[in-house]
């Protein structure tokens, strides 16, 4: 059977799931039906970076503003009349849905949380945490839609389990419910499947798992820092990063702790470890991002913070690319013209590229699938964004790559595209990957690096 829109699918049925192809237009198709309809909860990455960034727009100031007791906290995200995201360096007019308090009770139960939770400030959680919080938060806005938009995007196995545990919870009581999915192998059981493709849907003709797992994965808990090889490296000798007996700390929260670690040149290391195991302050601290670098033992490139390490020259020598960039930038160019912002430590185009760092950039496009080059960056999808922002990390190529989830809402075939890059770059490159997904990462890479969280 062929639908031509949402609204034709959810007359027939009470919830739906849907996949479709990089690029097809299935958050657009959301965000329309959003707005279209009244008293519709619409969840996203893109609206938990939103909260994220207008509350700590950069790196340092995140860390930081942990220590500030006028933070936010849960209980004004869910409890609040008007909830607005302003704060120094941010401002919006618009309040978030109002939120029904008699719902709180019921709400936290469908997202397990305990009640303890109301006094978390915002900015102490992880993307796990925060992406639980804001479910409990569609529930309270008593919506006669709900609609998810890449549920799972940047969460771990555990957490996969614990959303996907709250959102049957929420099916049961019979609300009309889209499900937005990236992967087939996402796909709940029972609930009708649909591929969005060419404006339409269509019917999903692969098999639905019989049953989801009821209980997060049992999984031996790690206590301490854990290392596997995974490939034989080419290794130099010189020491890229090396850290010494590190701690960081948030207020009473262990983020990382004693840990000792070195990268040496021609390894490539996966990072993995539960949300909330200190992975992006780790990867903060070798991009020399991080205030309490300055308190630990620690050389970047055989340099020491605040005893010979130019924290510009730094990054001038590193490519980086996180998930926050991907919704944060803001630059009005076209694709070429964002990966020719690569040649420089900065993320515009303050200096004209010269014509062979343009006919690369060019090059590199084509063979990703991007045949004009002249496309503008705002038209790209969220997955084609990320993308393009991988290879203006990887373009000059730099000393040390760092990607933060790189494959986050990526198909096979993007996936695939990525990893062929990756492929290409680790003869002259050291990559440092950091991945929720097991055994996804290309043949490259030669060290994993497991991390432990310490403190819920």
């Amino acid at each position: 059977m062929i639908y031509a829109t949402l609204d034709s699918l959810l007359e027939k049925f009470p919830q739906i799931q849907m996949i479709g192809a990089v690029g097809s237009g299935k958050s657009r198709v959301l965000r329309e039906f959003a707005e279209k309809h009244e008293k519709v909860a619409l969840s996203s990455t893109e609206i938990q970076r939103r909260i994220q960034r207008a509350l700590a727009p950069f790196w340092q100031q995140r860390f930081i503003s942990l220590r500030d007791d006028d933070a936010p906290r849960v209980r004004d995200l869910l409890l609040k009349p008007k909830f607005f995201l302003n704060s120094e360096h941010y401002v919006e007019d618009d309040p978030f849905a109002p939120t029904d308090p008699d719902r709180l009770e019921s709400a936290l139960q469908m997202a397990n949380l305990p009640e303890t939770v109301l006094k978390v400030k915002l900015l102490s959680l992880s993307n796990g945490e925060l992406r639980r919080i804001l479910l409990a938060r569609l529930w309270m806005e008593s919506p006669d839609y709900i609609l998810f938009d890449d549920l799972y995007g940047g969460l771990d196995p555990e957490y996969r389990v614990r959303l996907a545990i709250a959102v049957m919870k929420m099916a049961e009581t019979g609300v009309k419910m889209v499900i937005g999915l990236q992967r087939k192998e996402e796909l709940f059981p029972k609930i009708p499947a649909f591929v969005y493709e060419n404006g339409v849907f269509s019917e999903y003709t692969g098999e639905l798992p019989k049953e989801m797992p009821m209980d997060t994965p049992a999984e031996k808990k790690l206590m301490t820092y854990a290392v596997e090889i995974l490939n034989k490296p080419e290794s130099t000798g010189e020491v890229l990063f090396d850290l010494k007996h590190v701690h960081v700390r948030y207020g009473s929260t262990n983020v990382l702790n004693d840990l000792t670690w070195q990268v040496k040149k021609g390894e490539h290391w996966v990072v993995m470890g539960p949300n909330g195991a200190g992975k992006s302050t780790l990867l903060a601290i070798l991009s020399a991002d991080h205030p309490q670098m300055y308190g630990n033992d620690i050389t970047l490139f055989g340099k020491k913070p605040g005893n010979g390490l130019n924290i510009w020259e730094h990054k001038a020598q590193i490519g980086f690319f996180s998930p926050e960039l991907a919704t944060q930038y803001r630059e009005k160019l076209n694709i070429a013209e964002v990966i020719c912002t690569g040649y420089t430590a900065g993320l515009g185009l303050f200096t004209p590229p010269s014509w062979e760092e343009v006919g690369k950039a060019k090059d590199w496009l084509a063979k990703f699938g991007f045949n004009n080059p002249e496309r503008s960056f705002e038209s790209l999808s969220a997955t084609e964004r990320r993308l393009v922002l991988i290879a203006r990390a990887a373009i000059r190529p730099p000393k040390a790559l760092i990607l933060d989830e790189p494959t986050q809402g990526m198909d096979a075939d993007f996936r695939d595209r990525l990893f062929g890059l990756l492929e290409f770059l680790s003869k002259e490159t050291t990559i440092i990957l950091v991945t929720h997904y097991d055994e996804e990462w290309p043949h490259c890479m030669t060290h994993l690096l497991r991390m432990p969280k310490f403190s819920l």
